[in-house]
């Protein structure tokens, strides 16, 4: 009791009080132990047990295996495999047949786990859900749906748990045929559990399909808060921040339970949208509303603030948290980086190092990017030559990234050269940097060189194609660009429609060009009507005022913006 109410203390000196201890009472101290996280503490209770000769039995067995399985400790845990065999303890697998496959695929022992499920066949669904539950968690997924389907022909029924976990699978890898498959057995089945029903939004929202997904959150009349998240954070893994605030403003609307997981998603779609007015809104019902802060939110909360603009409060937010991991450290470095704060973006990365945090892969791309963004060629080819030192060893975006800094910059000699000293083939988007480059600094040399490069890459997109084609427009080369735009046409790519996003009495509203979808389509309009009028009036003042601002080019902007 008192363990499980997170009183180890308590519990301990109770046990050091029995004189007599009987087997349940080892087994539990054990438990508790393995409760708590102290696996080291339970396996040296388990020597004394042994010790004292008291008899263990198979749930003390479960006990230590499960210990052994939380220190990933394979030798000792088949050790004591063995002692169950010698004792012939369960010989059917049927009470510890679940956490034998848990210790050996925790190990990476998947054998072992195929020799237990041959030995337990089709009687035991857990030792079947737990293989594929764990093979899920380690990114086994083509084994995980094996196992699902053998089980299956093994004569077992897959229950809630078993078709969760597989749908997880397919969502993790993007598997929608087949879990399209389970989709048609759960329907035949007439199963309506919440945790096969949220593991369904789940893995559509990862496939992309929110509609669909959405469709099932909508049929679910009794839904918890796990449910709303579901489906707020497959809004927001899509893309879709502005359905994703408009469903949790439906949750906080009807008075719906909300917990640090909510908060989270919408936070994340907040700093995306650059919704500041909704970001501090929720900062503020964070609280007041009794949410316990965690990492996890200080560092979102560190991340809206920054992306919203508020380097400020985001600066504040940051120096306030109790514990900083290198997440928390790599927004804060992204934050002033994106606003041109380079000096303030490498003093931090240098105070993050002095405070013993590893940078990692992010935190690298984000101070080349706050290098590449303030055009500091010098401080960006330091930091990327250090990546090594700290065992980081650069990837496809940290060379984009340094390409795109020296391509910015005129040099594009050394960026070709880095591009060809790569250990692996140049992608688009390291290209499409040394594209950019050559547009800037009209190299059309340079493009004619890289030529054969350039056509030989195979990618689906858009933006490269159309980066490529624009050169060639602007050159006049009409009939390379007619190259490049048949073979966009060729493997169906076409460019991606840009969309507006607006703020109107505190509501995000997202449009695109010719979009008439908005039940505020004349009020958005007159808002847009209202804006070019007082930015003509504001150029009119510029005009009389004879400012040096080039007048036609920035009413041109206006325009554009506005149309």
């Amino acid at each position: 009791m008192y363990s499980k109410c997170g009183d180890l203390g308590s519990a301990e000196r109770i046990f050091l009080n029995v004189t007599n201890r009987s087997t349940a009472l080892w087994t539990a101290i054990i438990s508790s132990y393995n409760r708590s996280g102290r696996f080291v503490e339970a396996l040296k209770a388990f020597v004394d047990m042994l010790d004292s000769r008291v008899v263990p039995n198979s749930v003390t067995m479960m006990s230590v295996l499960g210990s052994y399985a939380g220190l990933v400790w394979f030798r000792e845990g088949k050790s004591v495999h063995c002692y169950i065999i010698r004792k012939e303890m369960d010989p059917e697998y049927d009470v510890l047949g679940p956490v034998l496959i848990e210790l050996y695929l925790k190990c990476g022992k998947l054998n072992y786990c195929k020799n237990i499920l041959h030995i337990v066949g089709g009687r035991n669904i857990v030792s079947w859900n737990m293989l594929i539950s764990i093979c899920t968690e380690k990114g086994l997924l083509t084994e995980a749906l094996v196992h699902f389907v053998q089980m299956q022909t093994r004569g077992l029924t897959p229950d809630s748990f078993s078709l969760a976990s597989s749908l997880s699978a397919c969502a993790d890898g993007g598997l929608l045929q087949f879990g399209d498959q389970i989709h048609c057995h759960i329907i035949k089945r007439g199963l309506s559990d919440e945790f096969v029903q949220n593991s369904l939004i789940d893995m559509y929202s990862k496939c992309g399909l929110t509609e669909l997904a959405y469709m099932i959150f909508d049929k679910i009349k009794e839904k918890s808060v796990v449910t709303w998240n579901s489906m707020v954070c497959g809004f927001s893994q899509n893309g879709n921040f502005v359905e994703a605030i408009s469903l949790f403003d439906q949750m906080y609307l009807n008075g719906l339970e909300m917990n640090d997981v909510t908060f989270l998603i919408v936070l994340q779609a907040c700093s995306n949208l650059g919704y500041l007015e909704k970001g501090k809104w929720l900062h503020h019902k964070l609280l007041t509303s009794g949410v316990r802060m965690n990492l996890y939110i200080d560092t979102a909360l560190t991340d809206m603030y920054a992306k919203c603009g508020d380097l400020l409060t985001a600066q504040r937010v940051f120096d306030r948290m109790s514990e900083k991991s290198v997440v928390s450290w790599s927004v804060m470095i992204a934050g002033y980086g994106a606003h041109g704060r380079v000096n303030a973006a490498i003093s931090l990365f240098n105070q993050m190092v002095e405070s013993g945090v590893r940078p990692n892969q992010v935190t690298f791309m984000n101070i080349l990017s706050a290098c590449s963004h303030a055009g500091s060629m010098e401080y960006g080819k330091y930091y990327f030559n250090s990546m090594r030192d700290f065992g980081v060893e650069p990837n496809s975006e940290h060379y984009a990234c340094m390409v795109d800094l020296l391509s910015r910059g005129g040099d594009l000699n050394e960026a070709y050269r880095i591009i060809n000293s790569m250990p692996f083939p140049a992608d688009a988007s390291i290209w499409s940097a040394l594209l950019n480059g050559c547009r800037i600094h009209h190299r059309i040399d340079m493009i004619k060189t890289i030529e054969q490069d350039l056509l030989d890459i195979n990618t689906d997109d858009t933006g490269y194609y159309t980066l490529l084609s624009n050169i060639y427009a602007e050159e006049g080369n009409w009939k390379e660009f007619g190259k490049v735009r048949s073979v966009m046409k060729g493997i169906g790519l076409r460019k991606v429609p840009g969309y507006s996003i607006i703020e109107l009495d505190k509501r995000v509203y997202r449009f695109g060009v010719g979009d008439t979808s908005l039940l505020q389509t004349e009020e958005t309009l007159s808002f847009l009507e209202n804006f070019q009028n007082l930015s003509q009036e504001h150029v009119c003042n510029l005009e009389n005022n004879n400012s040096i601002i080039d007048i036609h080019n920035f009413r041109g902007c206006l325009l554009t913006a506005t149309s």
